[in-house]
């Protein structure tokens, strides 16, 4: 009901608002007749700034306990290609978290969705014409409900009530948010003549708290968008990666069909797990046969001058404290060569983890190595983008023919040479690392001489594959679920197949 105002309200208002006035102006004019009026003002105003400065450092302390730091990751098992990527999508989360009407102005949204698939469909397909439509439309979907269902849980979890409060609260809340606050200003303008001291401190107060809610709704803002922008981003990188599946399993948790096979011609039993792969190359005479045998402490290839076999050949090796892997002997290339070779050797670059190249340290011609691993690394930037190189590890071989050729007392210390043994090892090791682009630590000294019992197998190049575990498992990664797409590819389209058939039938016998 609207308050009528009478001559009698306005009289009695008067009545009681005379002597407060009058006492404010006898206390003024008390202070300024005694001098002390600008000692007032200036506790006044004192009192105020101290108010200001509590108000906004509780302001700041309480900043922490209001939103939590949310901090995004890029996925461990991404092929390389996707860190710049990752970094182009974190500039974008800082550029769009700063615009004020992300959610709100007509259109933002949908252009920093296009902005987020352009920049994650450019880094992957830089050569298409078109590359945001670089995908099936199923997984366009897939990514959606990913995004949707992945921003869902953060707004529980991060926004008190947001459960509860349907948008049309929201809205209502904002109308009578408006109305509240057009009525609070007419007030506040009369309380003013009443109480100006008491209206200067609420205005303070309620001004401060504005600021407050600005703030919060700022920073609540700023993290949906971030987290839209990432969570977006994310999963693009995904989808233009080819990691991005329709079914949902874990590609290491199966075997691939080429190791299926591998185990059944080793004539072992299948486990569930997808084992660690192994490839050993090298030129003719390097060691290859040598090595195999002294990483199984038994004889498991024939050993010889001339290569021992023009097909790939697996065995599995169990080791203590070395998960059970495949040791994929090759044929040797360089000097006499198999006809089919080249093309057996191409087959199994993209199915192995782990590449161990043996090279001769008492030979420095390594032409056929270097064209090999050349061969290798432009395969998987050309044609396999989306799986990540192996780990290449080098093994030197016949360390005992260096010089001084008959002083053989290991072990052998390279990281700090003094003898002459030692010396001219590091130096063989430092030419193979040059000759191949690899890093010193990745190439291990071997002698695996009949007459000498097998050196640095065990102390140097189990521990190595021991240290590069982590590297080779997101190879693992990457190769099986290349493999469980492909297979998963061809389901689909045999299962529409199947149903096409059955309609164009159903379709028939109605006719």
């Amino acid at each position: 009901m609207p308050i009528q105002t009478t001559r009698f309200s306005v009289t009695l208002s008067l009545l009681l608002l005379l002597p407060w006035l009058a006492l404010l102006a006898l206390g003024v004019r008390w202070l300024w007749e005694h001098g002390w009026l600008f000692y007032g003002v200036g506790v006044l105003t004192a009192s105020l700034l101290l108010l200001i400065s509590l108000l906004r450092w509780r302001s700041k302390a309480s900043k922490a306990l209001v939103f939590e730091p949310v901090t995004f990751t890029p996925n461990p098992n991404w092929p390389d290609t996707a860190q710049p990527t990752w970094e182009a999508i974190e500039q974008l989360a800082d550029k769009w978290s700063s615009q004020p009407d992300v959610f709100t102005g007509q259109g933002a949204l949908l252009k920093l969705s296009n902005e987020v698939l352009i920049t994650v469909a450019q880094h992957f397909h830089a050569d298409s014409k078109s590359p945001i439509m670089e995908f099936p439309l199923p997984y366009l979907l897939k990514l959606v409900v990913l995004v949707c269902e992945d921003i869902q849980r953060d707004v529980l979890d991060k926004i008190p009530g947001s459960h509860a409060v349907s948008v049309g609260d929201l809205i209502r809340y904002k109308k009578w948010y408006d109305k509240a606050t057009a009525m609070k200003e007419t007030l506040e303008a009369g309380y003013f003549f009443i109480n100006w001291p008491g209206a200067a401190l609420g205005k303070v107060r309620s001004t401060l708290l504005g600021k407050g809610l600005n703030f919060l709704t700022d920073e609540l803002r700023h993290r949906l968008v971030n987290a839209y922008v990432h969570k977006l981003g994310y999963y693009a990188i995904q989808l233009y990666s080819g990691q991005l599946i329709l079914d949902d399993f874990e590609p290491t948790e199966k075997l691939t069909r080429y190791t299926h096979q591998d185990r059944n011609q080793a004539e072992r039993d299948s486990k569930t797990a997808e084992p660690l792969r192994i490839l050993i190359l090298g030129q003719v005479s390097a060691g290859k046969s040598s090595l195999i045998n002294a990483l199984f402490g038994e004889i498991k290839s024939a050993e010889g001058l001339l290569p021992t076999t023009t097909e790939i050949t697996p065995y599995v090796l169990e080791r203590d404290g070395l998960q059970q892997a495949i040791v994929l002997d090759s044929p040797g290339y360089g000097g006499l060569k198999h006809d089919k070779a080249f093309l057996v050797l191409k087959q199994e670059w993209a199915k192995v983890d782990v590449i161990l190249i043996v090279c001769n340290a008492a030979q420095a011609a390594r032409r056929a190595d270097v064209e090999e691993l050349d061969a290798i690394r432009r395969y998987f930037l050309e044609e396999r983008q989306n799986q990540s190189l192996p780990v290449i590890v080098a093994v030197a071989t016949k360390i005992d023919r260096l010089r001084p050729m008959r002083e053989w007392q290991p072990p052998y210390n390279i990281q700090d040479p003094k003898r002459p043994k030692e010396y001219s090892i590091r130096e063989s090791c430092l030419a193979i690392a040059n000759d191949l682009k690899l890093p010193i630590d990745h190439i291990v000294p071997v002698c695996m001489a009949p007459e000498y019992s097998a050196y640095n197998i065990d102390e140097g190049l189990i521990p190595l594959i021991h240290e590069q575990l982590n590297e080779a498992q997101r190879v693992r990664y990457l190769r099986c679920l290349r493999h469980q797409h492909d297979i998963s590819y061809w389901q689909h389209w045999r299962q529409q197949a199947i149903q096409s058939g059955q309609l164009f039938f159903k379709l028939v016998t109605k006719k």
